[in-house]
């Protein structure tokens, strides 16, 4: 289950079958609302019981803060009910695995971006920081909140959006929680952590 991106995703692997969905809404940030009731269409038309699942996995972030606590506030009540582990998966490896390349930056708002230089540990930098990397000439997988981000004007040719790309991410995100499956890294619900990285607005002190 993934709330934390543009898009919501949600993706099954039964008997070997990749099924697929992807929440789209213009209330931005809330996919995660629309979740229980998408999966459960998907359950009952794959005649699936929900009692029969394995394991589940939740992208943790970096993302949407709204995002990242209700989509896993659904999938640790689900794995508390059902008593099976959960896989995390971070926002990350998610884009690095899809567009093969370990450089990720997004837009952190408040003049931050999410950098990531080797597709899997993820830094909070400055906007200048982030300008002096891509002088560097490399291109980064990124978001549109960045492309359009007046700051960073005369990069588009450096930054690529994933939300314009067509890639299923569900797809992706499937393949990476079934190989940390078989790698033995499913953990209990308590220990899936969100990643937050910088405190939420709401927490701050003027």
């Amino acid at each position: 289950m993934d709330t934390v991106l543009n898009k919501s995703y949600l993706g099954l692997f039964i008997d070997g079958k990749k099924i697929t969905e992807i929440i789209e809404s213009d209330e931005i940030n809330y996919h995660s609302a629309y979740l229980p009731k998408v999966l459960k269409n998907v359950l009952d038309k794959n005649n699936f019981d929900i009692k029969n699942l394995n394991c589940i996995a939740a992208n943790v972030g970096f993302g949407s803060f709204t995002g990242i606590r209700a989509g896993l506030s659904i999938v640790k009540v689900m794995a508390l009910n059902l008593n099976i582990g959960c896989v995390s998966l971070e926002t990350t490896e998610i884009l690095s695995t899809a567009f093969n390349t370990p450089y990720i930056m997004a837009d952190a708002r408040r003049g931050s971006v999410f950098y990531s230089k080797n597709g899997k540990d993820t830094e909070l930098i400055p906007y200048e920081e982030a300008l002096l990397i891509l002088d560097g000439g490399y291109k980064f997988i990124s978001d549109n909140a960045l492309i359009k981000n007046t700051k960073f004007e005369n990069y588009k040719n450096s930054l690529i959006s994933y939300e314009e790309n067509t890639q299923n991410l569900a797809e992706v995100e499937l393949d990476i929680a079934f190989d940390k499956i078989n790698k033995n890294e499913v953990i209990t619900p308590y220990e899936l952590k969100p990643v937050y990285i910088q405190t939420p607005p709401i927490f701050i002190k003027n």
